[in-house]
């Protein structure tokens, strides 16, 4: 009975198995010492590959896995309950690793019934993981392989319905970049460690997802009490109200002023010209609307429309991660620019800042004569946003 409890307040008892080698799928029960040993998250991804993955394993070969997971309290009304952990070997390090993604994803997969998805073997052509509640399929993910992650997502969206909820690779993903990532809502990520180009290697271009099953609580009125309280908690913080506006990229003067901020491949950290790729310039220049994830008091993504040239784009971000790797690291000195870069690796799929500090590295070797314009094609230069 205490068992039978547990697994009532937050989990739906089950975990979700693929095998995309057969396109086979399995329910299997979630082991109650489980949850309460791991909680859910990064303990279920560790907890899983740990046991499953075998020693030695190649991280883009058969015998790894991915894992997403959420956690007890996602798909609840409380603040902080919209993220998803996603993790494998990283084809980066060799080693465990994951990476966590905010927006809609999470609560779907609870929604659908499930407390992590499993995503094994290796399919020999592109392909969909379609979750939609008790029904499990890997569909012909063809006409959707070498798509950008927006361009994809819109098209599974449009096929399968509005209400499901995607996770999907891009083109560096396909190709298995080491560090390419899983994007989703049109602009947020699972971006650190590579996960997106494991699913590459099995040939899985996106999760779709679509649940409508309600959350087993042990007492969803308390729940509702306590989600209040937190709700009302945050909104009565200091500095609740100018976290909001700017998001993370608010934080630029500071980590400026400190002497933190990543500037020329890490030559230096100030950068003089970071008035123009910080909070305020994003405001005044692309920003359009702000954007949330999952119950989050504090819409903190920007959605924007920035302009380079005669390349217009749309995005999510930047982030401040993203304007310190993509901006100061490679000394593109506009708002518009970083942001049109930080469009481009979306689409591409590609971590933010692994990409900045790649490309930071390669115009440093360039500057120094290791990587020379016959190699290249053409001339590469700092705060250059075509050599970018």
């Amino acid at each position: 009975a205490k068992e039978d409890d547990d697994m009532a307040g937050g989990y739906t008892g089950r975990i979700l198995r693929v095998n995309v080698t057969d396109s086979t799928s399995a329910k299997e029960p979630l082991d109650p010492a489980m949850a309460r040993d791991y909680i859910g998250g990064r303990g279920f991804v560790q907890k899983i590959l740990f046991d499953e993955v075998p020693v030695g394993a190649d991280p883009l070969g058969p015998d790894n896995k991915v894992v997403c997971a959420p956690g007890p309290l996602s798909g609840v009304f409380m603040p902080a309950s919209g993220k998803i952990q996603f993790g494998a070997l990283s084809p980066a390090t060799g080693i465990m690793g994951d990476a966590n993604m905010g927006g809609h994803f999470s609560a779907e997969v609870k929604y659908a019934g499930y407390d992590a998805i499993i995503i094994e073997g290796m399919s020999d052509r592109p392909c969909v993981v379609v979750v939609d509640d008790d029904e499990v399929s890997v569909i012909d993910g063809s006409k959707y392989w070498g798509k950008g992650s927006s361009e994809a997502e819109l098209m599974i969206k449009k096929d399968l319905g509005e209400d499901f909820q995607v996770a999907v690779i891009g083109p560096a993903g396909e190709n298995l970049v080491v560090f390419a990532c899983i994007g989703h809502d049109y602009g947020r990520q699972a971006g650190r460690c590579g996960i997106g180009a494991v699913l590459g290697s099995k040939k899985v271009k996106a999760i779709a997802v679509r649940g409508t099953k309600s959350l087993p609580l042990a007492d969803s009125e308390a729940v509702w009490r306590k989600g209040q309280e937190m709700f009302e908690t945050c909104f009565s913080k200091p500095g609740f109200k100018e976290w909001t506006p700017q998001g993370t990229p608010g934080v630029t003067p500071w980590v400026n002023e400190i002497g933190a901020f990543p500037t020329k491949n890490f030559w230096t950290t100030h950068f003089e010209g970071h008035e123009e790729i910080g909070g305020e310039a994003l405001l005044e220049r692309i920003w359009l609307t702000d954007k949330g994830c999952f119950c989050c008091p504090t819409p903190c993504g920007k959605y924007s429309h920035t302009r380079v040239g005669m390349k217009d784009a749309f995005v999510e971000g930047p982030e401040y991660e993203t304007v310190a790797l993509i901006g100061g690291n490679c000394m593109l000195g506009t708002i518009e620019e970083v942001a049109y870069g930080n469009y481009l690796c979306d689409e591409l799929g590609l971590d933010t800042i692994s990409g900045g500090n790649v490309v930071a590295f390669a115009l440093e070797c360039a500057e120094r004569g290791i990587i020379t314009t016959e190699q290249v094609g053409m001339e590469l230069r700092w705060g250059d946003m075509e050599s970018f």
